[in-house]
Formats: C-alpha cells, structure tokens, sequence
C-alpha cells in the first residue's frame, strides 16, 4: 500500500497503489490474486472512521492502481472483503499530508 506524492498540493492527484496476493501452497510462496474487487478508502485525519472511495479490481497480477483527488489530511488503505477461500483483510493506513 502506497500512496503519493506527499506531501501534495489541495486539489492535485494522488496516486495509491498496492497488490492483493495469496498462499499459492502448491509453490509454497505468494501469488497475486486476479480480479477481485477492493476498495479503496479514506480516514480524515483526527477521525476513527474510514469511507470507501472507490472499488478498483486487481490486475492479472494481483497489482492495485488507481487515482484520488487529495484535498484533506487523511489516512487512505485498501480494504478487501475476502471470499470463500480466502479472508478479508485491510491494509494499513498510508498517511498523506495535503499542503
């Protein structure tokens, strides 16, 4: 989970990327896992609470990219709600300073 630039100019595009993956035990390491929704979320600095922004899919890769507009201090994580076979799970928070 990334997010950038920081810090970034009020009203300038942010771009957050990321990569969802899997226990592949077949090979015994981590593939990335395709085509599967996550959100994308953001936390208001000084606030608890967290709002999708958008849902982006993973490429054949597993790779997450995406673009915001930054207009506030804040938190932003992706968020992926899990399937049968595989759980949920929710990035850590990247941290962005708007200026």
């Amino acid at each position: 989970m990334n997010a950038g630039p920081e810090p970034i100019s009020r009203g300038k595009t942010l771009t957050v990327t990321g990569r969802l993956t899997r226990a592949d035990w077949d090979n015994l390491d981590y593939r990335g896992y395709t085509n599967q929704p996550v959100r994308l979320q953001f936390r208001k600095a000084g606030t608890t609470t967290y709002a999708t922004i958008k849902t982006v899919y993973t490429s054949s890769t597993g790779n997450l990219t995406t673009t915001a507009t930054a207009s506030e201090d804040g938190y932003w994580r992706w968020n992926f709600a899990g399937t049968s076979t595989t759980p949920a799970v929710k990035a850590t928070g990247d941290f962005v300073d708007v200026q």
